[in-house]
């Protein structure tokens, strides 16, 4: 079992570079990010959450954020979870995506998803099509990575041959982690793994039972999707995880990544200590 935290990038917290450095040096295995690249004073939906995370009103870019990460540091992976693929251009993403791999060393993961209603709209996504983009925006990508030249032709992305170096280091391409409740979805057949969001354990092995049984309908291994559990930090200290973290590991979990925003500066560096010592 491998593990990382995760964090809302945002000028409210330690320095993004501070938290990665901070992270490897402790022996764990991955910084993931999420992303909001705006939020509507104004929504047209209510945000789907009870109360509005202070950190979103304070957040960093995704890919500047990652980048800086990957700086300086020399082995986690620096992981997008999730970025929001509807409010991308997908050719520039590409590039992004690809170059920060070259530039990390072949060290980046990239977590995807669709994002909240009002927030994508004003990419120019409508809610209804989100899935469809998404999953053409995705394909494109791919193309972008794995071909010398590149085109796509689709209802919402097109374009003709194009080149668009670099190609990123991790063949075919960064592993792509589809970030949603429920996997058994026809949008993990083109994925290459899962990042379910926050959700109780009984839960999580319903979902990945329904998971196991499409994958083995379409021929699929089960074993070959690749899945990332994010969890809460605990209050009550990691022995308290230990049944969860079995289950995990039993349901065939890659990695455990532990929320860290939310919480207060003064308290994210002794978590790490608390959990390097369950690494170790």
């Amino acid at each position: 079992m491998k593990y990382g935290v995760s964090i809302i990038p945002n000028t409210g917290i330690m320095p993004i570079t501070q938290l990665a450095a901070a992270v490897e040096a402790r022996g764990l295995d991955a910084l993931f990010m999420g992303e909001h690249i705006h939020i509507p004073v104004r929504p047209r939906v209510p945000y789907p959450l009870p109360v509005m995370s202070p950190e979103y009103l304070k957040e960093l870019d995704l890919i500047v954020a990652m980048a800086s990460a990957a700086a300086v540091t020399r082995r986690i992976k620096l992981a997008s979870g999730v970025c929001l693929v509807t409010a991308h251009d997908p050719i520039i993403l590409a590039k992004q995506f690809a170059s920060l791999d070259v530039l990390s060393g072949g060290r980046i993961i990239i977590g995807l998803g669709t994002g909240w209603v009002s927030e994508i709209e004003t990419h120019g996504t409508a809610f209804e099509n989100r899935w469809t983009v998404f999953r053409e925006r995705v394909e494109a990508m791919k193309a972008i990575w794995t071909g010398e030249q590149a085109e796509y032709h689709g209802e919402f992305v097109n374009f003709d041959p194009i080149f668009c170096p670099p190609k990123p280091v991790q063949k075919p391409h960064p592993p792509l982690l589809l970030g949603v409740v429920n996997p058994a979805t026809r949008h993990i057949d083109y994925l290459d793994g899962w990042f379910p969001p926050r959700m109780p354990l009984e839960q999580f092995t319903a979902m990945r039972e329904r998971l196991t049984r499409r994958l083995e309908a379409r021929g699929r291994d089960p074993r070959s999707v690749r899945i990332t559990v994010h969890q809460n930090f605990p209050e009550r200290g990691f022995e308290s995880e230990l049944p969860a973290i079995e289950a995990f590991r039993r349901c065939g979990v890659e990695r455990i990544i532990y929320r860290l925003t939310g919480h207060p500066n003064d308290r994210i560096l002794p978590w790490l200590d608390e959990l390097a010592r369950l690494v170790e």
